[in-house]
């Protein structure tokens, strides 16, 4: 059952990630999505281990980790290392909900269940997809659609 459940998740994220008018299925197209699962899943469940001794001091470590491989790989690209003036605010309010969601997801672990809690966070790409279409005004294809549909019911099914 979980393997179904953990195919119709793949298919899902396929749906919704795919180029428009890629016609047939490559394997390479869940290449990086399963990467940043794993990365995401992996973070996870370190932050649950490390947040039992000290709640906020991993994701401390976790963005510390994070700016120095950034700003690492932005000065080997050679690109300029801050972004333009103008998309400070942004850049600002980007950072806050990031942290504010992880340091949630920290003390939403400690509080309960881990599954439960890394289920119900794995919500936030369906947030992005809704707040796409209402604030960016974005339109999706009927693929992408069935994409969503797809992913959130695996989501259901896993939670359940």
């Amino acid at each position: 059952m979980l393997i179904g459940v953990v195919a119709l998740a793949l298919g899902g994220v396929w749906l919704l990630s795919r180029p428009e008018g890629a016609a047939r299925f490559q394997a390479r197209d869940l290449g990086l999505p399963l990467l940043a699962g794993a990365g995401f899943g992996l973070f996870f469940v370190f932050i649950d281990q490390a947040g039992q001794a000290a709640t906020f001091w991993p994701l401390v470590a976790s963005r510390s980790a994070s700016l120095t491989l950034m700003l690492s790989l932005t000065l080997l690209a050679r690109q300029a290392p801050l972004p333009e003036q103008p998309a400070w605010p942004l850049v600002a309010l980007s950072g806050v909900l990031d942290a504010g969601g992880n340091a949630c997801f920290a003390l939403a672990a400690q509080a309960g269940r881990l599954d439960v809690a890394a289920v119900l966070s794995s919500l936030y790409p369906a947030s992005t997809v809704i707040l796409a279409g209402l604030v960016l005004k974005e339109r999706f294809t009927r693929p992408q659609l069935a994409g969503i549909a797809t992913a959130l019911a695996a989501i259901v099914l896993i939670a359940w």
